[in-house]
Parts: structure tokens; C-alpha cells; sequence
């Protein structure tokens, strides 16, 4: 098999003994200075994104709560939902997601879907009623868990990739170091250098082209089937305990924090085919990403509700920023497959593999404090109706102190010009027929994403029915949401790669069994 000359160490590949005999390199890549590798505006945004799940009424009704209070998942949002409560009560709420999603690329459409069950909500709160001759009329303590985030994802982005390739990217990190230099500078330019996906140029030591211009031999011949299969799980979910005072039946004022907890395996296997045989030798290749995270955190919330008459309430919570404590473990693979000069003989063709070894890194996110306010109007016995308005700085997300002493300026530089404040928007209504409730509502979220940016319109919408019966000393909820979202994806920083559209379809079905003492 015929290659270009790769300074002194091709001297040595070219050996012919050594060129007929299929090479395999196994070996461990050292890390770059883990702060410039992996963390970046992704990650701040991935865990500060909120789409809180809880009881079957609070999802019927899209989480339209911070006014209403009286609902376990409601104190999250806001603390003195706690203290509308009257009595001792316990519920808990598992939940079934749904998620498809469409992922469009150069023409080629590709769908996915997967089925994830979890413990949306959990929770328990207990009130002590004082004296009648009080102005303040009980205390309470409340105890409520809910899910506030499913990274759960199955994705398949497939196409024929007419102006890009990956090893374009490896070969543009790896510019301006020196061979020897790669392993200590830039993994992904060192792998796909093992690889022979790049090379130097013949007539510099340090500037890099890929294999598809024949590491800059002839023009650039693209036109290889392109998948990238991308397989993530996860969560993010909150402890919340609350402490709520009932002051004359008509504020209500709570205070409490939150416990927070994160997991997320972020994976993909991106593969890149030369099946018109567009570029000598090469055949394809395959590079694995697989990251494992997990955190916890702490945050503080403050909050009221005001009823100046039986048939409004006002409500208004502040929720401090989450500081996450993350450790993350990854590692990748990068194997290539080049067919020789000899048709239909194995000797001469090369197969070359590179792994890094699993590694482990600790960093803290910062994300943005909420603030929640809302009204309620309450309709006799018969009905209500409920619209809340969040409002979220996603520039003041940040990340700090990796372990090995990184600041992350520049990435908390992007996170201010890339991002921007968003509003979220929930309404919910519910209809009283006897022991038997009707609920529905509707929810907007804002993109997080500054104007001129590839997602400035990536908003979510999302839309929710439910049903419930009600007697003294239980209850039994049933709702249905959904969450409609389309973003576009880049599988690798180039100018002239071409975007990927995906479209993701999510399902949430709840059922809440409560009892109240």
C-alpha cells in the first residue's frame, strides 16, 4: 500500500516487510490539560436547563403552580407552597417517557425511539395548625423529590457529507505542533496522526491535511457516507425541603434548599465510509466517545403567596444558583481501515487502532438563579385557572475550579456572548366535577441562545392533559404531556460542515397515588 511520506516515522512504515503485515497500534493517549479538553458551554447549559416533572395534577396542568401552591411538586418552585397545605400528606408519582425523534442530514432522514420509566415525584408534608386566636395559623415541614431533567437519547444522524470530514477537524487542532508534540497538545489530532487519517504536508513539519486530499496531494474528495449514532442517559433531580408559615389565610411565606443530583453518559460513535471510492486506500473509520458524569449540589429558595381575596393568589419564588460539584471519567477510540494497492489481498492493507485509557476529571458548575412569579384565579368551588412566567439568566451559568487548577475563562466567555436570559411560560387550568377533576395547560420555553447563533430559535413548547378523583383520605391522578423541541446539531466545529436538524418528540404519562392523614 502506497502512502505519502510521513517524515521519519513512515521512513520506518514503509519498510516492505512491515507494509504487507496488518498494523494494530493499541496504546494510551496521555490528556492535553484536562480544563482545555472537555468542559465547555455544553455542559454548563445541559445541567442548568429545568423541565420539572412531579405529581400527575402538577404535569396535567404543565407545572403552573408557583400561585396555587397545595401540590407536593409545587415546592420546588416555590417554598410556600408548603404552607397552603392543611393536613399530612404523601404522594408519589412514577412515569413513563417516550421520546422520537427525526434527525435530518444532507437529505437522509433517520428515526429513533426509547422508553425510559422513572420516580417522577416523591414526596411527603405535614402541617401544624395553631391556635384559632393566632395571626399565624400553622407551620409546616415538607419533604418533595422530582425529576428535573430525562438526558435519555437515542439519535441517528445519517448522510453523505459532501464538503467535511472529521479527520478536517483532527487535522486543524493538530496545525502548528510538531509530530512528537501531538500526544501532550491535542488528543484528537495525535489519534487520527496514529491513525493515518492526517499527515503533514510535504513541505512543512508542523500544518496538517487530511486523508480525503490525500493529506494535501490533490483536492479534497469528499462525497463518504457519513452516521453518527448517538446514545445518552441520564437525569438531573432535586431534594427540596421546605418550611412553610400560614400567616392569617392570607400569606403565605416559605423557605427552603435543595438537594441536587446529576448523572449523565454522554456517548456517540461517529463513522465515516468511503463507499464511492473517492479517496485512494482509505476505506473508513470509526471514532468512539464515551463520558460518564456525576454531581451533586446545593441551592437556597425563598418564597410567598398572596391571597388579598378568596379568588386570587399571587405568587412569587427566588431560587439561588445550584453549585454542582462534577466528576466526570471518559475515554475514545479512533480505529481506520485503509485497503492496499493489491486487489483482493489482505497483506498489504492497513487496520489501525488508538485508545485512550479511561480518565477521570473534577470541576464545579454554577447555574443561573431563577426567579418565579405567578397568579391564580379560583373559580368557586368549580374551576381554576394558573399562569406562571420563570425567568432565567443562562450568562450567569459558569464553570470553575477544575482539579487541576483550570479557570475556564474562555469558556465562561463563550457561555456570556453564546447564550442569553430566556422566559418560560406555563398555564394550567382544572375543571372540578364532583370527586372527579379535569386539567389541562400549556407551556412555552424559551432558547437559551443568543440572537445570530446556529439555535437563537431552539425553543420548547409543550402541552398537558390529566384526570383525577379526590375523596377525604386519598387521591388518584392521571396525566399526559408532551414536549416538542428541534435543534440544530454540528458533530464537529468546521466552517463548512453541513448541519444536521434534529426534531425531538417527547411523551411523559404520570400517575400519582396520595393519601392524606
Amino acid at each position: 500500500m502506497f502512502r505519502k511520506s510521513r517524515s521519519s516515522r513512515v521512513l520506518i512504515l514503509q519498510n516492505n516487510e512491515m507494509m504487507k503485515r496488518k498494523v494494530f497500534i493499541m496504546m494510551t493517549v496521555l490528556l492535553i490539560p484536562l480544563g482545555l479538553m472537555a468542559q465547555n458551554l455544553d455542559d454548563a447549559l445541559r445541567y442548568s436547563k429545568l423541565f420539572y416533572q412531579g405529581t400527575a395534577r402538577f404535569n396535567g396542568m404543565s407545572g403552573a403552580f408557583t400561585a396555587l401552591g397545595g401540590d407536593l411538586s409545587a415546592i420546588s418552585l416555590n417554598p410556600a407552597s408548603a404552607a397552603v397545605f392543611r393536613s399530612t400528606e404523601f404522594a408519589v408519582s412514577p412515569q413513563l417517557m417516550f421520546r422520537n425523534d427525526w434527525a435530518g442530514y444532507t437529505g437522509t432522514s433517520s428515526e429513533s425511539r426509547l422508553t425510559d420509566f422513572n420516580i417522577g415525584q416523591i414526596g411527603l408534608v405535614s402541617a401544624l395548625t395553631l391556635g384559632e386566636g393566632s395571626a399565624l395559623k400553622s407551620l409546616s415541614v415538607a419533604y418533595s423529590y422530582n425529576r428535573t431533567n430525562n438526558f435519555s437519547q437515542r439519535t441517528i444522524v445519517s448522510g453523505t457529507s459532501g464538503a467535511s470530514s472529521m479527520s478536517d477537524y483532527w487535522a486543524s487542532l493538530a496545525n502548528g505542533y510538531y509530530t512528537d508534540e501531538l500526544e501532550d497538545n491535542t488528543s484528537g489530532g495525535f489519534m487520527a496522526y496514529e491513525t493515518w487519517l492526517i499527515d503533514t504536508l510535504s513541505n512543512s513539519y508542523t500544518q496538517y491535511a487530511s486523508v480525503f486530499s490525500y493529506y494535501g496531494e490533490m483536492d479534497p474528495a469528499y462525497g463518504q457516507q457519513t452516521e453518527r449514532v448517538i446514545d445518552n442517559g441520564g437525569y438531573t433531580g432535586e431534594h427540596t425541603i421546605a418550611f412553610g408559615a400560614n400567616v392569617g389565610n392570607k400569606l403565605y411565606l416559605g423557605a427552603g434548599f435543595g438537594i441536587t443530583a446529576l448523572s449523565f453518559t454522554g456517548h456517540y460513535t461517529h463513522t465515516e465510509s468511503d463507499d464511492a471510492d473517492n479517496v485512494p486506500d482509505f476505506v473508513r473509520f470509526t471514532y468512539t466517545d464515551h463520558f460518564v458524569a456525576s454531581g451533586s449540589g446545593l441551592n437556597f429558595k425563598l418564597g410567598a403567596i398572596l391571597k388579598p381575596i378568596e379568588a386570587i393568589r399571587l405568587g412569587f419564588s427566588f431560587t439561588t444558583p445550584t453549585v454542582y460539584r462534577v466528576t466526570e471519567n471518559y475515554y475514545s477510540n479512533l480505529t481506520s481501515y485503509f485497503d492496499g494497492d493489491t486487489p483482493s489481498n489482505p497483506a498489504d492493507d492497513g487496520d489501525y487502532e488508538v485508545s485512550k485509557d479511561p480518565m477521570g476529571y473534577g470541576y464545579r458548575v454554577t447555574t443561573p438563579y431563577r426567579i418565579n412569579t405567578g397568579i391564580a384565579f379560583q373559580i368557586g368551588t368549580m374551576a381554576l385557572v394558573s399562569a406562571d412566567y420563570e425567568f432565567v439568566d443562562y450568562t450567569s451559568a459558569k464553570l470553575s475550579r477544575g482539579s487541576d487548577g483550570y479557570d475556564f475563562s474562555m469558556e465562561n466567555e463563550d457561555i456570556r456572548s453564546e447564550l442569553r436570559s430566556a422566559g418560560n411560560l406555563r398555564l394550567g387550568a382544572e375543571v372540578r366535577l364532583g370527586s372527579v377533576y379535569f386539567r389541562g395547560g400549556l407551556s412555552h420555553h424559551g432558547s437559551s441562545y443568543s440572537d445570530g447563533t446556529l439555535n437563537e430559535k431552539a425553543d420548547y413548547n409543550g402541552y398537558s392533559a390529566g384526570i383525577g378523583y379526590r375523596q377525604p383520605g386519598f387521591f388518584l391522578d392521571f396525566s399526559y404531556a408532551g414536549l416538542i423541541h428541534a435543534e440544530n446539531y454540528l458533530m464537529y466545529p468546521d466552517a463548512w460542515l453541513e448541519t444536521a436538524v434534529i426534531d425531538f418528540n417527547d411523551k411523559f404519562i404520570t400517575a400519582t397515588v396520595g393519601l392524606k392523614f
